[in-house]
């Protein structure tokens, strides 16, 4: 089903790219014990919706889910790390690796039964909805009443006029 409302499209971006961000910063710190920087944070989860928007144009299946919050977490874990090189980094990678994958199947699940109950919700809605008329195709041709026509010569002069300097003085 093609949404075509923008609103909505931003809404369901605004909401993968918010829990996609939320989790993998909750996995993140649950491993490694540390909050990243707010800003790094904001800012990773407004690409991460900007991201989003290629994909909200139609249902998000778990396929493409699974695509988005799977590449998600792996963005944020790669730029989150990136971001904490500076300090000690003492997590386990076992642990790490765990908390990714448990926060992306998490948000996999939670937001494919999301989906689908929103957009069972919209066809409800549609379905109850009264319909737009169509416009009936045309089985005679339009007859509209025009003014009489006037002389082209007088038409002529009108339009052509000798715009420019006098003769005589050229």
């Amino acid at each position: 089903m093609t949404l075509p409302t923008a609103p909505l499209r931003r809404a369901r971006c605004a909401a993968v790219g918010v829990v996609n961000g939320t989790l993998a910063v909750l996995a993140h710190s649950s491993a490694d014990g540390r909050l990243p920087d707010a800003g790094l944070v904001l800012s990773l989860v407004a690409l991460l919706t900007w991201a989003t928007a290629g994909f909200a144009r139609h249902e998000l299946t778990w396929r493409r889910l699974l695509l988005l919050i799977g590449g998600g977490q792996l963005a944020m874990h790669v730029l989150v790390s990136l971001a904490a090189f500076r300090h000690a980094h003492e997590a386990e990678p076992a642990r790490m690796i765990a908390s990714h994958v448990v926060a992306t199947a998490l948000t996999v699940v939670v937001l494919a039964v999301a989906e689908r109950s929103v957009l069972a919700l919209a066809r409800a809605v549609t379905a109850a909805l009264p319909r737009r008329l169509s416009v009936l195709p045309a089985t005679a041709p339009l007859v509209v009443a025009t003014p009489s026509l006037a002389p082209a010569a007088i038409v002529f002069l009108d339009v052509l006029s000798w715009r420019g300097p006098p003769a005589e003085q050229v």
